[in-house]
């Protein structure tokens, strides 16, 4: 069995290739594909008839080039999302919350699109439990509150 492998390393590459493509289903971020590539090249030299070492060598140099001019691009492609797209938090600005608890600049718990969130008045206020507000930012798991805008519609019929 050993002996057949030596006679057709093309196997070998392609067995190499094929656990990389598995590894690259698993992790995604492109560095197994591109050693898979490295491994379909040299197993394209062993089927010309190319020396082991030679399989080597292109094998190397094909996965090298790979990670450093093809992953690059490939990423930066990937990851590119259309203009102006928000993030999950970068959404959260402006939306609607709940305060559960009293929030001050200091403590307080509110709900924010059915989620608890650690709260924080964004200025020098307090936000009474079950008042609405709005999100005015985000930083880690903490939500910054401003009171919501409304009407006083008692103080209109005054005026």
């Amino acid at each position: 069995m050993i002996e057949w492998f030596g006679e057709n390393l093309w196997a070998a590459w392609l067995s190499l290739t094929f656990v990389l493509l598995v590894l690259e289903v698993f992790m995604l971020d492109l560095l197994f594909l591109m050693l898979a590539a490295g491994a379909l090249a040299a197993m394209t030299v062993s089927l010309a008839g190319g020396e082991a070492w030679m399989q080597v060598v292109v094998g190397s140099i094909t996965a090298l080039l790979m990670l450093g001019a093809v992953r690059p691009v490939a990423l930066k492609h990937l990851k590119k999302g259309p203009e102006g797209q928000l993030t999950n938090i970068d959404r959260m600005q402006g939306m609607e919350a709940h305060a559960l608890e009293a929030v001050t600049a200091s403590a307080g718990l509110a709900e924010v699109d059915g989620d608890t969130w650690t709260a924080r008045a964004a200025g020098d206020y307090t936000i009474e439990p079950g008042t609405t507000a709005v999100v005015d930012s985000v930083d880690g798991a903490t939500v910054y509150l401003k009171p919501a805008p409304r009407i006083e519609w008692d103080s209109a019929r005054d005026a």
